[in-house]
């Protein structure tokens, strides 16, 4: 598609290959806006792909984008009719033909490729941001990101956006706020003369997916086409390829470094990219994923090049892999993972939180801070790119060996018996056999249907019979505690052992020499964040055995059970440890320590955060590095809003709803099981029922514990979406805390504890009598910090 920018007018015309031929239109932004905290507005982030064609409706040309998604396998003229009937098209643009005599036709494309095609608007108001408008007058193309090539039309425009009012977080990013400018980027790319034929997907193989709907499908299938998301590989020499030979395809894998990548980062994302070329090779292939730099001169957003883009932000965010697809097959057309330039910051204020350790002991840590910090970035590399070949999450791979690069991995730090740390092997260094699996299924090359069928289903017979498992369910509110994010270790209890060894001897130790000579003490803040919380995801995993439930994605006939209650001795145990956790001496942080903490100086510390509409309190970062704690005490750190914050979340992660529910599912199905009374029986008596000191430092850590278990309770009593025998647990218990409350209080406590009581006291007597909800988590800091 041949594009003219006009010289007098800056008009943007474009010649169209043809009319009703089915084009991929693809927009993102090329340049950000630099915030973590407005997702969608990096360089690179856009909307998904379309199917277009050009119609010509009298003097004018419609874009129109094809519902690529629903579809008539059988091509029968009657059902395709059928399917585009019944589900709507998107008119993208209307063009006025500036030539059409006797040759290609010449459109005037000024009025679209200006338009807020990435929805910059949408983005800024969805995040709570205010709203902006485009400015027309400020708009034009940049001719030198502009030109067609033989598969591809590249046109980069540059949109300006203003507002009356506009957002603080958007002004501080911009040099004036008043004009924050984007460039955008659009383009036209041929779609594969050829669709790639499709290959099943099994969701037991660790595989992404494309779904497809089939309207042609008989009275037995569920009018949906699942198939495996991969990049299209064909053997250079097919009769090497079967004989079992290393084969290079015909077309590889390129994924080019954006030369924006400085070193060390450029070599640790080749070196971890480069662990899928091993992988590939038990599918057969010689150098199936190549990298290479980007050639000078290059666009990374020019489509004829899959990028490993680097973003810059001013406070740490997500890293993201993916890229561009056929919507038609699911094949993977263009990569684009894009990686933070922050995360290492991260990763070093988590290694120089236990240099005190080492400084202490007298010893030198077994990997220097880049070295540690580039362990994390190859597997970073090589995880994101995992997701532009087309893998899921693997967040059971940790429990199973560290058996692929697609789990969040979680330092492996050892400890001995002397408090000595061992952190050699804190990053596995190569890809795992999850992932060899995984590609062999969407990888390996067959010469027909026939043996594709029979090849497929060896390899699962495989993965049956080696007991893999890829699941990608790690949110804090599943059932399957092995599925979790950020740990180490064949159960979460070993992982809370080992979490809760290293955060011991690291509290213990701590000091300045977490920051390096000449580096202000305030950046104790971040690296202690990460001491004190070392042992946050181990505990995420924990309260997934209470009300637990091990589940697999079984198809009948596979031998796999499809459920299983977690033991209920396992659940039990998981509540002891999560009531010993919420305990004075394992909140505690140490009283050496926030003496050591000040305030940061002039310079150091970014603007206040905000509040979302969704009620997440964004907090500011302390210079480059990482999240920190914030502190209701202003300069001075306040040990026991940390211990609130955490023993609140604790509580709140072990009550969410969908636990709670299950836990009086299993136990009514089973009455060996733990009920709903026990559960929240165990944590009410393990905090407020417990024996010990109301007074001091021991009665504030004590607090923290039972306030969060009676904001827990009163947040699942009034939970409308809780089904009714978990509100009415809930409540049932708030009725017995406040039955203790009218009793005696210990003879130990404090006025302080005396306060603490009456004040729970008071909500409860409103809430139980008139109904009245009180003000729930007062004083609870959010500590969100990076991801480790």
């Amino acid at each position: 598609m041949p594009v003219t920018v006009e010289q007098s007018s800056g008009r943007i015309l474009l010649e169209l290959p043809g009319l009703d031929q089915d084009i991929l239109y693809l927009n993102a932004l090329a340049t950000g806006l630099g915030s973590a905290r407005v997702f969608g507005l990096d360089a690179g982030s856009g909307v998904d792909e379309v199917v277009v064609r050009f119609e010509r409706h009298g003097p004018r040309i419609a874009m129109i984008a094809q519902n690529a998604g629903m579809t008539a396998a059988s091509r029968d003229p009657g059902q395709v009719d059928g399917v585009d009937r019944a589900f709507p098209v998107s008119v993208l643009a209307i063009m006025d033909i500036e030539s059409d005599a006797g040759g290609p036709i010449v459109v005037d494309a000024t009025d679209f490729l200006l338009s807020d095609a990435v929805d910059v608007r949408g983005t800024i108001r969805n995040a709570g941001l205010g709203a902006v408008q485009l400015d027309g007058e400020k708009g034009f193309v940049d001719e030198s990101r502009t030109g067609a090539f033989p598969g591809n039309t590249e046109i980069r425009t540059v949109l300006t956006f203003a507002s009356d009012a506009l957002h603080p977080e958007l002004a501080r990013h911009a040099p004036d706020g008043r004009a924050i400018t984007f460039e955008q980027h659009h383009s036209f790319m041929a779609l594969p003369d050829e669709p790639m034929p499709g290959r099943v997907f099994d969701p037991r193989t660790g595989n992404g997916s494309t779904v497809l709907h089939d309207y042609s499908q008989g009275f037995d299938g569920d009018y949906r086409i699942r198939l495996t998301s991969r990049w299209r590989l064909e053997p250079s020499d097919p009769a090497a390829y079967m004989r079992g030979e290393l084969v290079e395809p015909v077309a590889p894998i390129v994924l080019h470094l954006d030369p924006a990548v400085p070193e060390p980062y450029r070599t640790a994302y080749r070196e971890g990219i480069g662990w899928w070329t091993e992988i590939f090779e038990a599918a057969g292939w010689r150098n199936a994923v190549q990298v290479r730099d980007l050639p000078d001169g290059a666009d990374p957003m020019d489509v004829r090049y899959s990028v490993v883009q680097l973003v810059n932000r001013s406070v740490p965010g997500p890293s993201t892999g993916g890229g561009r697809r056929d919507p038609r097959t699911g094949e993977l057309l263009v990569g684009m993972p894009r990686m933070d330039s922050h995360r290492s910051h991260t990763d070093f204020n988590l290694y120089m939180g236990l240099m005190p350790v080492y400084d202490a002991l007298g010893e030198e840590p077994q990997l220097d801070g880049e070295e540690f910090t580039m362990a994390r970035r190859r597997q970073l590399a090589a995880h994101e790119v995992g997701h532009t070949l087309g893998f899921p999450h693997n967040f059971i791979a940790a429990a199973q060996g560290r058996t692929s690069v697609m789990d969040y991995p979680f330092p492996r730090i050892d400890v001995d018996g002397q408090g000595s740390l061992d952190i050699s092997d804190a990053y596995r260094n190569s890809g795992g056999w999850s992932d060899t699996l995984s590609v062999r299924y969407a990888y390996t090359w067959y010469p027909t249907p026939e043996s594709e069928a029979e090849g497929l289903a060896d390899i699962v017979q495989e993965a049956l019979d080696r007991g893999h498992l890829s699941m990608a369910d790690g949110q804090v509110a599943n059932s399957y505690p092995e599925v979790s994010r950020w740990v180490d270790g064949a159960t979460m209890f070993e992982s809370l052992d080992n979490a809760l060894a290293v955060r011991r001897t690291a509290l213990r130790h701590f000091d300045e020499a977490a920051v390096r000579p000449g580096e202000p003490l305030a950046w104790l803040n971040a690296r202690f964040a990460h001491v004190y919380l070392h042992h946050r995801y181990a505990m995420e995993g924990l309260v997934k055995y209470v009300g637990g439930l091990h589940y697999r994605y079984a198809l009948r006939g596979d031998g796999q059970d499809p459920t299983e209650p977690i033991p209920a001795a396992q659940q039990r145990e998981a509540l002891e440890r999560i009531v010993e956790v919420l305990s004075p001496e394992e909140l505690a942080v140490p009283d050496h320590i926030p003496g050591l903490i000040p305030p940061p100086p002039p310079g150091y510390r970014e603007p206040a955060g905000w509040v979302n509409p969704a009620g997440v309190a964004l907090p500011p970062a302390v210079g480059s590095h990482a999240l920190w704690i914030e502190s209701p005490a202003g300069p001075a750190f306040d040990p026991y809003a940390v211990a609130r914050s955490f023993a609140q979340e604790v509580v709140d992660n072990l009550l969410a709803r969908e636990r709670m529910a299950r836990v009086v599912a299993l136990n009514g199905l089973d009455a060996g099981q733990p009920s709903l009374d026990e559960v929240l029986g165990a944590l009410v008596e393990g905090t407020w029922g417990a024996t010990g000191s109301r007074t001091g430092s021991a009665g504030l850590y004590r607090r923290a514990a039972e306030r969060s278990v009676l904001d827990g309770l009163f947040t699942l009593a009034i939970d409308e979406s809780a089904t009714s025998e978990v509100r009415d647990g809930a409540l049932l218990w708030l009725e017995r805390v406040g039955d203790r409350l009218a009793a005696d209080p210990p003879p130990s406590a404090d006025a302080g504890y005396l306060a603490h009581r009456a004040r729970a006291a008071r909500d409860l007597d409103r809430y139980l009598t008139l109904g009245e909800v009180p003000s729930l988590r007062s004083g609870v800091i959010q500590i969100p910090l990076p991801w480790p």
